[in-house]
C-alpha cells in the first residue's frame, strides 16, 4: 500500500469519525469540570482521612486540571501525599476519551477504571499510614498560596472553544500515532514490533516510566498500542497510573524539597508498575 493512501485510509477510515465523538466528550468533561469542579475540590481540601479516597474518585475524570490543582494544593500544605497520590494514580488524562471513540474498546473502559480507582485508594492510604499526617505537617511551614484551580465559572462560547481545542490535540496525536502504527504493522510482523516495542516482563516497568512524560500523546500512544495487541492490559494500566500529565510540572514547581518529590513520584511509579505486573501475571 502507497503511503499516502494509508494515510488517506486512517483519516477517512479510522479517525474521521473519531471527530464528533472526541469533540461531544470534552464538552461533557468541560462542563463537568467548571460547573463541579470547586465542590470537588472543596471536599479534598476539607477531607482529611478520606483524602486519597477522594482523591480517587475525582482522578478518573478524564483530564489532567485536578492534578494540577491537587498538585498545588499538595504544595500549600492543604492536601496529604497520600490523596495527592491517589489523584495522580487515577488520572488517565486523554486514554479514556480515546477509548470511548472506539467502539470495541467499551468493556476495557469500566475494567480500567475499576483497577486504577482501586489501585489509587490502596496506594494513597498505603502512603499516608507509612508518612503519618502529622509528619507532613512538621515538614514545611504552612503558608496560604495561590493556586491554580482551573475550574472557575466560563461562559458556553468558551467551553466550545476550549472542547474544541482539546479534541483537536488529541485528534492531531491520534491521527498521527495511527499512521505510525498502521505504517508498523504494515512492514513489520506484529510479533516483531511486540518483541521489540515494551516486550515481555518489563512492560508495566517500562510502560510507567513512559507515563511520566507530561503530554497527552503518551496516553494516546498506550491506548492505541493496547488496542492493537501490542501491549498487555496490565502494561496500559501501569502506563496511564503514572500518566498525570501536567500535574507532574506543577507539583516540581513547588518548594517541598527533592526527596519529598523523588518519594511521591517513585511511590507512584512503584505502585504503577507493581500493579501493571501483577494483572500481567494473571492475564
Amino acid at each position: 500500500m502507497a503511503f499516502l493512501e494509508l494515510v488517506w485510509d486512517v483519516f477517512y477510515e479510522d479517525c474521521l469519525i473519531l471527530l464528533p465523538i472526541l469533540f461531544f466528550t470534552f464538552f461533557f468533561i468541560e462542563f463537568l469540570e467548571h460547573r463541579a469542579g470547586k465542590r470537588f475540590l472543596s471536599q479534598v481540601e476539607k477531607a482529611e482521612k478520606t483524602g486519597p479516597l477522594w482523591g480517587a474518585l475525582i482522578g478518573c475524570v478524564p483530564q489532567c486540571g485536578f492534578s494540577v490543582s491537587c498538585a498545588h494544593l499538595f504544595n500549600g500544605g492543604i492536601v496529604t501525599a497520600g490523596t495527592l497520590i491517589a489523584v495522580f494514580l487515577s488520572t488517565s488524562d486523554e486514554a479514556l476519551p480515546v477509548l470511548l471513540s472506539h467502539r470495541t474498546a467499551l468493556p476495557v473502559i469500566w475494567k480500567l477504571l475499576l483497577v486504577k480507582v482501586v489501585l489509587a485508594i490502596l496506594a494513597g492510604y498505603a502512603v499516608d499510614f507509612l508518612w503519618k499526617r502529622e509528619k507532613q505537617r512538621q515538614s514545611f511551614e504552612k503558608k496560604h498560596i495561590e493556586h491554580e484551580c482551573h475550574v472557575q465559572q466560563s461562559s458556553l462560547k468558551e467551553l466550545l472553544i476550549e472542547s474544541f481545542k482539546r479534541t483537536m490535540e488529541v485528534w492531531v496525536a491520534l491521527f498521527l500515532v495511527s499512521i505510525a502504527l498502521t505504517f508498523l504493522m504494515e512492514k513489520v510482523p506484529k510479533e516483531s514490533i511486540q518483541r521489540f516495542l515494551l516486550g515481555g516482563f518489563f512492560q508495566p516497568f517500562l510502560a510507567a516510566l513512559f507515563g511520566f512524560i507530561p503530554n497527552c500523546a503518551v496516553s494516546v500512544v498506550l491506548v492505541e498500542l493496547y488496542l492493537s495487541d501490542l501491549i498487555s492490559f496490565g502494561a496500559v494500566v501501569a502506563g496511564l497510573s503514572s500518566a498525570a500529565g501536567l500535574g507532574i510540572i506543577a507539583l516540581l514547581r513547588g518548594k517541598r524539597g527533592i526527596k519529598t518529590y523523588a518519594g511521591i513520584l517513585g511511590a507512584c511509579y512503584l505502585a504503577a508498575a507493581l500493579a501493571g505486573t501483577l494483572i500481567q501475571l494473571f492475564e
